[in-house]
């Protein structure tokens, strides 16, 4: 129990002060995502005039200068929004950074969460599959050394599908001599996803933390869990309090893309030495305009 004296309403006005900055912490990150989002908005020349790309993401940015002796894909990721039955046209662009000529047949994918991991099934093989849809301006494609093709997909996303994803590959037939007796083929895929819904819900497991040592920082860890029937990403930030309630620091989470069902943990580490002491750690994400927060006390010895 706490008492109403001038030492514990202090310490309650500094917790308060705290818990303000982890606030603010998470407005200024949600503006910094809504401008990548909005950076990432591109329409493609080839999009279907069905529906409308909600936004177009890429690891690497689509004009770039691939590294040296790589098979670049672009764009790597598309989001799309769209209602059941709809069609979503999509240009992708595979550029041969190297000395030898590579051939790929084109095949679709189904992305089936299964006990929260990602599985990749072939067309066809799951009721109800986005991939078994697809349809390709062209089954095989040739690229040169040096030079870039491009080939165009569409997906229909079918009625009631519990399904959100699937996988446009470009599957090697090529054969490349690594020096070792087995010869390896190279296949590169984009992962299409598809919003149909707002229904979007993310639980979260308890917070783990594990206490630094000599050698390793300490670190954060909870698992999220996808529980709605939608796609999302996942960002967040912990923030360590001390016993009397003084923020001491705070430490970003990677974000992450959960597909429905689709289990992840989201892991950070404490970068700087904590003194001997009781601690609290407050992790939070955010998730299309909504939050969680959950706590957890730890000691340093």
């Amino acid at each position: 129990m706490f008492s109403l004296s001038a030492k514990h309403l202090q310490k309650w006005i500094s917790c308060g002060i705290a818990l303000g900055l982890l606030a603010a912490t998470h407005i200024l990150a949600a503006a910094e995502v809504k401008h990548h989002a909005v950076n990432e908005r591109q329409t493609s020349a080839g999009q279907s005039p069905r529906v409308q790309q909600e936004s177009q993401e890429s690891k690497q940015p689509l004009i770039a200068a691939p590294a040296r002796s790589s098979v670049s894909l672009a764009p790597a990721i598309v989001t799309v929004r769209c209602k059941f039955s709809q069609s979503y046209v999509q240009v992708l662009t595979l550029t041969n950074q190297t000395q030898q000529e590579f051939v790929f047949e084109m095949v679709a994918q189904d992305v089936v969460v299964r006990d929260g991991k990602r599985s990749f099934i072939p067309a066809g093989e799951t009721a109800g599959g986005i991939a078994a849809t697809a349809v390709f301006t062209q089954k095989q494609v040739v690229v040169k050394p040096g030079q870039s093709a491009s080939v165009g997909v569409t997906f229909t996303v079918p009625p009631d599908t519990p399904l959100r994803a699937a996988i446009a590959l470009f599957r090697g037939l090529t054969q490349v001599s690594t020096g070792a007796p087995v010869m390896m083929t190279a296949s590169l895929g984009a992962l299409f996803v598809f919003t149909v819904s707002e229904n979007s819900q993310i639980k979260g497991s308890p917070v783990e933390v594990t206490a630094q040592t000599p050698t390793a920082n300490l670190r954060i860890s909870q698992v999220l869990t996808n529980s709605g029937s939608e796609p999302t990403i996942a960002h967040g930030v912990a923030a360590v309090l001390n016993e009397t309630g003084m923020l001491v620091g705070k430490v970003s989470f990677e974000e992450q893309r959960l597909l429905p069902g689709e289990q992840l943990p989201f892991q950070a580490e404490y970068p700087a030495e904590l003194k001997t002491g009781r601690y609290r750690v407050f992790a939070s994400f955010q998730y299309e305009k909504k939050t969680i927060t959950s706590s957890a006390d730890f000691v340093v010895p």
